[in-house]
């Protein structure tokens, strides 16, 4: 019973943290849009982005978690009764069927983790970095972990709600990744302008049955990258061709997109291909896009400064693999059957994860239905390119192929695959399939 009662107060202590610091009104007026544009679940999501931050800062000077944990939950509650008022103002029926049904599809997700607390094989090496934030140890004992270079945000976080519940059992920790999944999911359906709520409903469970793995909840990474795509998708969405200046708006999707540099390696990447078409787009002076890029120039120098002399950690690049690789690469023969392996494992991965399937089914109807291509839809365009080139290019160099293709390759496949979700959100609501 004290089993249930904790999983139950978890989901109310992510409530109550992500209810703060920001509220609607105020996101929308410092962002330049409309009243009305933003929700509830927008304020939640800005609010677990500055929940990251704030936790990254954390992590890298060895503070207590204990307190942070007991400030932030103090301030939430704080910040909720000075609001309160504003929170049930405008509260419909819809809005209360909507919170059930997320309560329950969290709850039912946690409940299925607590019963099967095996961890898989990543699960492992992001455990070990999660050991060293919940015993207090200083960061520099990441070095000493298995894949030291890895990124450790996604630990830190799983390593602060697993030492603040009231347990301290270690899955408590990766409820978080299951409570902002289930957010993304909702967040995304309500993009879709449909015209009866109930069609919302079988959305988001529909989402939810073909993008919930619950292989990847037991310890992986893969979720923090897919959910946080999906809330930059989100906000990207909000740029239209009129609006394709919005500042203030784009900062917020580029330090969205930052984050994913501190959830694993290839983040860095990720965080490149999906900050520098947008900035080209912009329509906006020399200027700023000048202090764009400096911004986005600035993130992984920073990043690289704080790995290298503050936790002492770096990612050598092992040179002479390298080279070894771009000479297989120069065998024709051996390139074609690179590719060729690349390729088909793609194409299970599609089948794997069948949103793939409606992503590209979406792109399709798009190029035959759409005459005219805006700005959004050629930078999504523009960054699935970048995206799978950078997929190809990677395994092309790696050694182990056949082994790297089996045990990964899915996994990269699906993380940004929410990201692609604009093609169908496009497809819904410029053409006439909302009825």
């Amino acid at each position: 019973m004290i089993e249930i009662l904790s999983i139950l107060s978890q989901f109310l202590i992510f409530l109550l943290f992500f209810t703060f610091p920001f509220n609607i009104s105020f996101l929308n007026k410092k962002l330049n849009l409309k009243n009305g544009t933003l929700n509830q679940l927008d304020a939640q999501t800005i609010n677990v982005i500055f929940f990251l931050f704030v936790s990254l800062n954390f992590s890298l000077f060895n503070l207590n978690t204990t307190i942070l944990f007991n400030i932030y939950l103090f301030f939430s509650i704080i910040f909720l009764l000075f609001n309160f008022k504003s929170y049930f103002k405008n509260l419909h029926s819809k809005d209360i069927l909507n919170f059930i049904l997320f309560f329950l599809i969290v709850i039912s997700i946690f409940f299925s983790i607590a019963n099967n607390l095996k961890l898989e094989w990543d699960g492992h090496t992001w455990i070990e970095k999660a050991n060293i934030f919940k015993n207090g140890e200083h960061i520099s004992n990441l070095n000493n972990t298995l894949h030291s270079n890895y990124p450790h945000l996604g630990s830190f976080v799983w390593a602060f709600f697993w030492k603040n519940s009231i347990l301290e059992l270690e899955f408590f920790g990766r409820f978080f990744n299951v409570y902002i999944y289930v957010l993304s999911i909702f967040l995304i359906v309500k993009t879709i302008k449909l015209k009866n709520e109930n069609y919302s409903y079988l959305l988001i469970l529909f989402f939810i049955l073909i993008t919930f793995e619950n292989y990847y909840f037991a310890g992986y990474q893969e979720y923090l990258i897919f959910v946080s795509l999906i809330f930059a998708a989100r906000y990207i969405n909000f740029l239209s061709e009129e609006n394709f200046n919005n500042i203030r708006l784009v900062v917020i999707i580029i330090l969205i997109l930052y984050i994913n540099s501190w959830f694993k390696l290839e983040g860095k990447i990720y965080f490149i291909i999906f900050s520098i078409p947008l900035v080209l787009l912009l329509k906006i002076n020399t200027y700023k896009k000048f202090n764009l890029f400096l911004l986005i120039s600035i993130l992984p120098i920073l990043q690289l400064y704080i790995e290298k002399d503050l936790i002492g950690n770096f990612n050598n690049l092992n040179l002479d693999e390298l080279i070894e690789s771009l000479k297989d690469i120069l065998n024709v023969k051996f390139l074609l059957l690179k590719i060729y392996k690349i390729s088909a494992h793609i194409i299970i991965a599609f089948v794997k994860h069948p949103l793939w399937l409606i992503i590209l089914t979406s792109l399709l109807l798009l190029k035959y239905l759409q005459k005219k291509t805006n700005l959004v839809f050629k930078y999504v365009l523009i960054c699935l390119f970048l995206n799978f080139t950078f997929v190809m290019g990677t395994y092309m160099i790696l050694g182990n192929l056949d082994l790297m293709l089996r045990v990964t390759l899915d996994r990269v496949i699906f993380q940004t695959s929410g990201f692609y979700l604009f093609f169908l959100i496009f497809l819904m609501n410029n053409f006439k399939f909302r009825n």
